[in-house]
């Protein structure tokens, strides 16, 4: 698929861009000015840029151009492979409220576009939710994140851990005191060494 685009908006937004637009030009001459000799972006799907277009072209006009989660993750895709902070930024901050995401999303998404902080409080959902995890979502998580987070569950509910948050002197809620103790299973970020 072919796109014709204005280069300001992706020079605007991106040091790639910028880089690319002002490589020198090959023997045929440079890429970008004519339909026979086009800048290719690999590994970038035709929804990706797709959605990057409407999302630079149709600003303004709506206060939120997407309205599915997948949207924005195609969004957020593009916008770090081609290093565009503000959008990156946008696109992180509507995956947090429009439509929100489970924590396993959330931790998938974390691993693959680098949103650290998106880790720990996944884990911690995670330990203090009843349910244990199910089979397919260990197998998303993977091995070593599967194991950490039966460790947290098993340290949430264990007795000792519930009477020294009962023992705390100081008001603190109890999902802050155990996030902390997931955080002693995890590490502080949140970062599994496998992921």
């Amino acid at each position: 698929v072919l796109f014709r685009v204005h280069r300001f908006f992706l020079q605007r937004e991106s040091d790639v861009f910028r880089t690319m637009f002002v490589c020198p030009s090959t023997q045929d001459g440079p890429e970008g000015h004519a339909d026979d000799k086009p800048i290719v972006l690999p590994e970038v799907t035709v929804a990706e840029f797709e959605g990057l277009l409407k999302f630079l072209y149709d600003r303004g006009t709506s206060p939120s151009p997407f309205s599915t989660s997948e949207e924005w993750v195609r969004l957020l895709s593009i916008a770090t492979r081609y290093e565009m902070e503000r959008i990156r930024a946008r696109a992180l901050h509507e995956l947090e409220y429009l439509p929100p995401l489970d924590p396993i999303q959330k931790i998938v998404l974390a691993r693959k576009y680098d949103v650290r902080e998106w880790l720990l409080p996944s884990y911690v959902a995670l330990c203090l939710r009843p349910q244990p995890l199910n089979v397919l979502e260990a197998v998303e998580l993977g091995l070593e994140t599967m194991v950490l987070i039966a460790m947290g569950r098993e340290s949430v509910r264990d007795p000792g851990t519930l009477r020294d948050f009962e023992d705390l002197r100081q008001p603190l809620r109890y999902e802050e005191f155990m996030t902390g103790v997931v955080a002693d299973v995890f590490g502080r970020d949140g970062e599994v060494s496998s992921a």
